[in-house]
């Protein structure tokens, strides 16, 4: 799916229905789970959310939102695959972009290298986790499925104050995909 073509159509009121009925359980759902229970893609469960909940951008806004990322004091990376969930607690590093991928640099425990041109979206979202506050940018394969999250960070089982704020003014810098100020 193109940005030009993400966002075409409204969501069915069922669907944004059913998951926000699922989202008063105090289950640890995800986008993820909630598509796997819903029977349908995790990019349709986040197109379904409200606009309060999920703000989704072109994926060619990787660099400056990990560059950002970076600047949070704690986040939880998240890899979720074949039933396994894998995460990093730290402070996300950064990279440099090198022969069509993005390194992660630095003595972080998290490192590696990232393809930007497959990340299609990015989504800002919103979503109790098991009843709690919960912030995270979930970047989208062209698939529709997420490849990986980046979480705030907490204390005391509580999004750090600061950490919210940049997160919240992250999200506010960009419009929804396929707006004006996101073909630029």
């Amino acid at each position: 799916m193109t940005c030009a073509e993400h966002g075409a159509g409204a969501p069915a009121a069922g669907l944004r229905r059913d998951i926000l009925a699922l989202l008063e359980e105090k289950k640890p759902w995800v986008i993820a789970s909630l598509a796997a229970a819903l029977g349908v893609g995790e990019m349709a469960v986040a197109e379904a959310l409200p606009p309060e909940m999920c703000r989704i951008i072109c994926g060619s806004h990787f660099e400056q939102v990990w560059e950002a990322l970076g600047q949070w004091e704690k986040a939880t990376f998240i890899v979720q695959h074949g039933g396994h969930t894998i995460e990093f607690r730290c402070r996300i590093p950064a990279g440099r972009m090198g022969r069509g991928w993005y390194n992660i640099m630095g003595d972080a425990p998290l490192g590696g290298h990232i393809m930007p041109s497959a990340i299609s979206h990015i989504a800002f979202l919103s979503m109790p986790f098991m009843g709690l506050e919960s912030h995270s940018v979930q970047f989208f394969g062209a698939d529709g499925h997420v490849a990986f999250a980046v979480y705030a960070g907490r204390e005391n089982h509580a999004v750090i104050p600061a950490v919210k704020e940049a997160f919240m003014a992250l999200r506010a810098s960009f419009n929804p995909c396929g707006t004006a100020k996101d073909q630029l």
